[in-house]
């Protein structure tokens, strides 16, 4: 896709999510397979799934696809991170019941990872954040009003370290999802700012697969949807901590197959 098109479509948008350059940049040691206590898992999952409560959209509290994803990674350096996103992908099927797949066709695509020159990207967070300069990567997310999403475009620098790209791809594909808010820095999870996570944590996966359950309803407030959440993480906390591996009991979909769809021509 020709970045002014690319371009054209993230400004209509509204501004998505970023992580802060000096807090994307701060290293201390971290875990990834630690579930923290629950009263801690749901008031970062209010945080992520609904955002600040005086910023919440009062047309909608639930977002989440409910159609299969289709997506395309765009950029010279984008192949290096295709089997990334292949991972990524693998682990968002199971926990979401919903097929994440790539192809390499653009009218396909409902969901575009672009890895963009540095003077684009300057120009892109220039013309839609306040302050572009803290703005490492984004993701702006088009939802209709009963809060399905129909479209997502992340964007990460091109010339990040391999390190840092990882993370934005983990913290940016994760607001893909459907989350709106960060979680608060102390919790471990790929969508807070400050360190940079690499992959999914197990507190991830839990509150992933329960922005997804069938009892989470497309017409539910915020504080309703809250209030059915507790029962459903409380639920999941419980089956992952009697299980071997998390994905045993968080899946929804089975080991979804990834299938690369054939090239269709399009610009790639």
């Amino acid at each position: 896709m020709h970045p002014g098109r690319l371009l054209a479509l993230l400004l209509a948008a509204a501004a998505g999510a970023v992580v802060p350059v000096a807090q994307a940049q701060q290293r201390q040691e971290t875990r990834t397979d630690r579930i923290a206590p629950f009263e801690t898992l749901m008031q970062n999952f209010d945080r992520m799934a609904f955002g600040e409560e005086n910023e919440r959209r009062a047309w909608t509290a639930v977002q989440r696809w409910r159609e299969p994803v289709r997506a395309i990674l765009i950029g010279d350096n984008a192949e290096a991170y295709r089997e990334d996103v292949r991972a990524l992908f693998a682990e968002f099927s199971q926990l979401t019941g919903v097929a994440f797949t790539l192809t390499d066709g653009d009218s396909n695509a409902n969901m575009r990872i672009f890895f963009s020159a540095r003077d684009w990207y300057r120009s892109a967070v220039g013309r839609s954040f306040p302050r572009p300069e803290a703005v490492v990567c984004f993701t702006n997310t088009s939802v209709d009003q009963a809060g399905a999403i129909g479209m997502t475009n992340t964007v990460i620098p091109e010339d990040l370290s391999s390190r840092l790209a990882r993370s934005c791809l983990t913290h940016e594909l994760m607001h893909g999802l459907g989350f709106q808010g960060q979680p608060a820095r102390t919790f471990e999870s790929a969508l807070r700012n400050g360190v940079g996570f690499e992959q999914l944590t197990v507190n991830d996966r839990i509150l992933i697969r329960a922005l997804y359950d069938s009892r989470l309803k497309s017409d539910m407030g915020a504080d309703e949807a809250l209030a059915a959440a507790k029962g459903i993480v409380s639920e999941l906390v419980a089956r992952v901590q009697a299980a071997r591996d998390p994905m045993d009991v968080l899946s929804q979909g089975g080991n979804t197959p990834l299938r690369v769809l054939p090239w269709e021509g399009g610009p790639v």
